[in-house]
């Protein structure tokens, strides 16, 4: 009778240790689904420190593989309101870990001819974006001054005080400008950036450097045959969708290949030709070949400009904490593309 009583304890502690396990795992699988949310939404800075470029790839200070993520501000000296402390949660809360500032140069209100406010809602925005715990990329926005050599004295004297005032700050991506276009050759790029990129790294040694490339940022194969001789830095691709064709696959996959490795500092969603809708497929397609290869994005454009690229509703004033109402159409793609792709 007593050894039938002892058996019967010890099945019954056995019973509770396997049940206990089952709690234990189940908790354990618990904290993994919040980390694994945590990861989404709060890869930012505090996280991965200062970036580097190993072959292709973003990897953070232990080396592991990142990938960057977020919105470009519209003009900074039009839609500065919207690079406020709250806005920047809401897009973090979203999935996003980077902003884009767009300092546009020789647009009206540009810095060439208002370089005190400019200075002064480009810093304003770093500082939001950092306190935000994400990564600020310094775009200098040439557009209509087609070619960067024409204002570069200014350049010169922009990113010598911007690298210098954030010299230790591993948050900070310096894009030295955007989208050369009509007559600016690869060389003609080249001559500015080897000018411009020793001034940064002067100051700022490690920092991440996104180098435009011909023809509005799609004639990548320029530096795939005639690349830059410096570490960390990358080369930015453009894409609309209303004027891509797919081509991307070809000349992407050819400067991976040919260990370029590749930044989307800017791509939106663009009518179509020929019916002036929108291709919400397009998207996708662009954006599961970007995840597959570990490339980063950045989406155009933070405001609310009644214009096809815009995140927030035209009619919408709102600064921050958007539902899914006061979206876009492609506002509210792009949202869930953060967590997803």
């Amino acid at each position: 009778m007593l050894n039938k009583k002892v058996r019967q304890s010890r099945f019954n502690v056995i019973i509770l240790i396997t049940l206990l396990i089952s709690i234990l795992s189940n908790m354990f699988l618990l904290q993994k689904l919040s980390q694994d949310e945590y990861d989404v939404n709060k890869n930012g800075v505090d996280r991965n420190g200062q970036l580097l470029v190993k072959g292709t790839n973003l990897v953070n200070e232990k080396g592991d593989i990142v990938r960057l993520k977020g919105m470009s501000s519209h003009g900074l000296m039009w839609y500065p309101e919207y690079i406020n402390t709250r806005s920047l949660n809401t897009l973090s809360e979203y999935g996003a870990n980077t902003i884009r500032l767009a300092m546009y140069t020789d647009e009206n209100k540009g810095y060439i001819y208002n370089k005190k406010e400019a200075m002064k809602n480009l810093l304003q925005g770093i500082e939001n974006i950092l306190g935000s715990d994400m990564y600020a990329i310094v775009d200098w926005h040439t557009l209509k001054d087609n070619n960067p050599n024409i204002h570069i004295e200014e350049a010169k004297e922009f990113f010598d005080e911007i690298s210098t005032r954030y010299k230790d700050e591993p948050g900070i991506i310096y894009e030295i400008f955007n989208e050369p276009n009509e007559e600016t050759s690869w060389n003609d790029i080249k001559e500015y950036a080897n000018i411009i990129i020793p001034i940064i790294r002067k100051n700022s040694p490690d920092a991440i450097i996104l180098i435009g490339t011909p023809n509005h940022c799609i004639d990548i194969k320029s530096a795939i045959n005639d690349p830059l001789e410096y570490e960390n830095i990358m080369y930015t691709y453009h894409l609309y969708t209303g004027t891509s064709d797919g081509g991307y696959k070809y000349l992407l996959n050819d400067a991976l290949k040919n260990n370029i490795p590749v930044f989307i500092s800017e791509w939106g969603f663009s009518p179509e030709k020929n019916d002036a809708d929108i291709d919400l497929k397009k998207g996708r397609e662009f954006l599961e070949f970007l995840k597959q290869n570990n490339i980063s994005w950045i989406n155009w454009s933070l405001s609310n400009k009644d214009e096809p690229y815009s995140f927030i509703r035209y009619d919408i004033d709102k600064l921050s904490r958007w539902n899914n109402d006061e979206l876009t159409s492609v506002g509210k793609f792009v949202k869930n593309a953060f967590s997803n792709y």
